[in-house]
């Protein structure tokens, strides 16, 4: 069976990510960051693949060789820990900046929000796993929650979708994978890893912890409306817990210890860390529920 990871940001996927490659299954990333994109991570065929949409509503795809086989997975994941100088010093191809480095013809030239980028989903849904998968639906180009404008929340509750897909394509395909959709029980451990990575922290202390913590509660409420997004389109799922949550409901039997992940783009600077544990007891004092 393949599987559809609905999470927020801070919830698991490089862990799961990982997970998958190392059991040899591949993986399609629905997302960019410096437009939308599709990253393929193939290791049957040593693959690592791009699709994407240019200025000219041009599909455009690229295929560069990998090597999956004897990786260091432990090393990588000790070296994705490292500061984004420290980082670029890494061996490891997949811990470099988590692969975020696209060739320069996609940088150079893509379309921010292609409408017609569903015409090469099929590519995805034949995947083992899909990160991102709300973005198949039409859900994605939206604010954070700090900000004006709509968020994802808010979006799912609507029916909001900013994206143009086949829906009815997508509802079909999404009907024949097992979705989940992923939370997370252990609040403080969660707040942990928005604090330290969720966000630039400037010169204003207190700005940063109101931007972290609206973060945050943005992401405590995502998976109960993307279960109300789904609800809406008949499209089954379950519920998986990141801190209890076996990983062979993914199919996955070789796993890494629960937290290994823990500490990943960690963006706060070292000097600003011993003030982390007070701005954790502030926010649950603050927002017990939400």
């Amino acid at each position: 069976m393949k599987t559809s990871y609905f999470t927020t940001d801070r919830g698991g996927r490089l862990h799961y990510h990982y997970t998958a490659l190392m059991n040899g299954q591949s993986v399609a990333r629905v997302k960019g960051n410096c437009g939308l994109f599709c990253t393929i991570f193939e290791p049957k065929n040593n693959t690592l693949q791009w699709y994407w949409i240019d200025k000219d509503r041009n599909i455009r795809w690229l295929r560069e060789h990998r090597n999956y086989k004897d990786i260091d997975w432990l090393g990588t994941i000790s070296d994705h820990k490292k500061r984004r100088k420290e980082n670029k010093k890494s061996k490891h191809w997949l811990a470099l900046n988590y692969c975020w480095t696209q060739p320069p013809e996609l940088e150079s030239d893509i379309d921010w929000q292609p409408h017609n980028f569903h015409e090469v989903f099929s590519k995805f849904f034949e995947c083992d796993h899909i990160l991102h998968p709300e973005v198949m639906l039409g859900y994605h180009g939206y604010t954070k929650a700090d900000k004006d404008g709509l968020n994802m929340s808010d979006a799912l509750l609507q029916d909001d979708r900013y994206l143009t897909v086949d829906l009815d394509y997508s509802i079909d395909q999404m009907k024949k994978r097992k979705n989940v959709i992923v939370y997370k029980e252990d609040i403080r451990r969660m707040a942990r890893s928005w604090f330290l990575g969720g966000g630039q922290m400037e010169s204003d202390e207190e700005e940063y912890y109101n931007t972290i913590s609206c973060r945050i509660n943005e992401a405590r409420r995502i998976p109960t409306c993307m279960q109300i997004a789904l609800d809406r389109y008949n499209i089954p799922y379950e519920m998986w817990s990141l801190d209890k949550g076996d990983y062979s409901v993914f199919g996955l039997n070789n796993d890494f210890e629960r937290y290994v992940t823990e500490g990943t783009d960690s963006i706060l600077k070292e000097r600003h860390h011993s003030k982390v544990d007070q701005w954790i007891d502030r926010y649950m004092s603050e927002n017990y529920e939400v």
